[in-house]
This record gives structure tokens, C-alpha cells and sequence, in this order.
């Protein structure tokens, strides 16, 4: 009896912690597709050297994959909400990748100045607020790879497009090209 209590009294308290920061965030938790990894591992070139930045990084599955992909480059998985990111840091534990790394931060306060890539997978109001610190902040040269929505205003350099249609598209921008000569949105 007890340990039913006590499994019920953890699960209800991870979902209240989920939807507690799903009402911060504005978005819940929720990773990228099998397919959806693999078009963001395919936009990266393996060679990649320097930080790449997952920008909500969740339950750590893709910045785990980027990493094994990229093996020069340091990883830093960045997630506010402290559900999936104790459970990307247990299994980075359990079972690393030597050049990944996750920490509890707040996007809107992670600078990516020193970024080679920045990878996402965000909702499109989230990317619209981080937009502007990209692209002040980030280096001539470095990729925004976006899994499923596009940066407005931004102009893609590749669009890798999912075989099956029920996925969607993974956007890959590269610094300053993505936005010379952008237009911008009128509300």
C-alpha cells in the first residue's frame, strides 16, 4: 500500500511539475520524431566543430543524437522545465555521450555568441522570440537548424524534406545569409 502511495504521490507530482512549466514555457515537453531526428542530424555536418546550443533540449534524445553525430563539437542541451531535464541528465549519466552536456536555463538568457549551430525544436512564438538575440548574437557562419517551423522573415540555405508527409520539414539557416535583405513583419 505504501509503495503505491508513494508512486502515485511521485506521478501526479512530475505531471503538475509538467504542466506547471508548460504554463511558464508556454509549451510542454515533447520530443521530436525518430525522423525528425535524423533530418537534424542529416543538416549537420559531422565535422561540426564548436558549441551547438539545442535550444529546449526536453528529455535530452536529440542533443544526445546530435552529439554521437558530431563528435568535435560540445553540445549543450539547455531546458527550463526541471522534469525532462533531470531525466536528459539521468540518462546522459547512465549512459553518456562524452561531448553532451544539459543544463536548466532559461532560453531567453542563454547567450549563443560563441555558437556554431543552434538547433531547435520550438514552438513558432518561442522562435520569435529568440530571433532577434540570434541574430545579433550569433558568429558569421554558424547554423540554426529548426525542426518543423520556419524562422519568419528568414531565408532558408536547405529545406530537408521528410519522405513520409505526416512529418514535417527541418529548416536549416545559415548566419548572416538567413537574413540579409529580410523584410520585415508587419502586424
Amino acid at each position: 500500500m505504501f509503495l503505491e502511495a508513494l508512486i502515485f504521490v511521485v506521478t501526479l507530482g512530475g505531471m503538475l511539475l509538467i504542466v506547471g512549466y508548460t504554463m511558464v514555457t508556454g509549451i510542454s515537453p515533447l520530443p521530436s520524431s525518430r525522423l525528425g531526428h535524423e533530418l537534424v542530424r542529416a543538416a549537420l555536418p559531422a565535422e561540426l566543430e564548436g558549441t551547438v546550443v539545442e535550444a529546449g533540449s526536453g528529455w535530452g534524445g536529440l542533443a544526445r543524437s546530435v552529439g554521437r553525430r558530431c563528435p568535435r563539437a560540445r553540445v549543450i542541451g539547455y531546458e527550463l522545465s526541471p522534469l525532462p531535464w533531470l531525466f536528459a541528465c539521468v540518462l546522459q549519466w547512465l549512459w553518456p555521450v562524452p561531448n553532451v552536456e544539459f543544463r536548466r536555463r532559461d532560453l531567453r538568457r542563454v547567450s549563443c555568441s560563441d555558437a556554431a549551430a543552434v538547433v531547435c525544436y520550438l514552438h513558432l512564438e518561442a522562435i520569435r522570440e529568440l530571433e532577434p538575440r540570434w541574430r545579433a548574437e550569433l558568429p558569421p557562419g554558424a547554423l540554426v537548424v529548426s525542426n518543423t517551423f520556419r524562422i519568419p522573415g528568414w531565408r532558408p540555405s536547405a529545406i530537408y524534406q521528410p519522405p513520409v508527409r505526416l512529418d514535417a520539414p527541418v529548416y536549416v539557416y545559415r548566419i548572416p545569409q538567413a537574413y540579409c535583405g529580410r523584410v520585415e513583419a508587419r502586424s
